[in-house]
């Protein structure tokens, strides 16, 4: 298809079938902004595929198609960000470090950011509130949070590790005597 065949078709399909596509993203992803980028990259990539040669039969049909797959990887990307759970952060608190100043040792062990993201994390923020409020992108949130929550469990682990340690260390000592 030339270039502007392809235009037109495009052009034709986006007057009549752009809100209808951008009411079911919205539907699925509940921000307007969103709904708004996935149907315009649809169209993009409708566009696309038309002028590379691609024979698409039924347009509507593929922009639908594209446009749920693409709500689809959204919604999975959106899960995956706020998946961060009480039973995740339980690991990272055990209740052998419940006190202040173990607490406080442990955040230094952190980078500044690293303890942002966590401190703001632990105050119930999604992942997309806390990129906003510290002027980063989300994957970098998840980033962090991820970094701070391997050391402190790496931490908490040796702490535990060390504990037992000493445990049976008494427990030798108390049988020698």
């Amino acid at each position: 298809m030339n270039e502007t065949d392809a235009t037109t078709l495009v052009t034709e399909l986006f007057d009549r079938w752009y809100t209808p596509l951008v009411r079911y993203a919205l539907r699925s992803t509940a921000a307007h902004d969103q709904a708004e980028d996935l149907v315009q990259d649809v169209f993009m990539q409708l566009y696309q595929a038309l002028r590379s040669g691609k024979c698409i039969e039924y347009p509507k049909a593929w922009t639908l198609c594209v446009l749920r797959r693409a709500v689809s990887r959204k919604l999975q990307e959106r899960y995956r960000y706020e998946q961060l759970e009480e039973q995740e952060i339980a690991q990272v608190w055990p209740e052998e470090v419940a006190d202040a100043s173990a607490i406080q040792a442990l955040l230094s062990l952190l980078t500044r950011r690293e303890e942002e993201v966590l401190l703001l994390r632990l105050e119930a923020m999604k992942y997309r509130e806390i990129a906003d409020h510290l002027g980063i992108s989300m994957s970098s949130v998840n980033t962090l949070l991820a970094r701070a929550l391997r050391k402190l469990h790496e931490a908490t682990t040796q702490h535990a590790i060390k504990g037992s340690a000493n445990v049976h260390e008494k427990k030798s000592r108390h049988r020698t005597s």
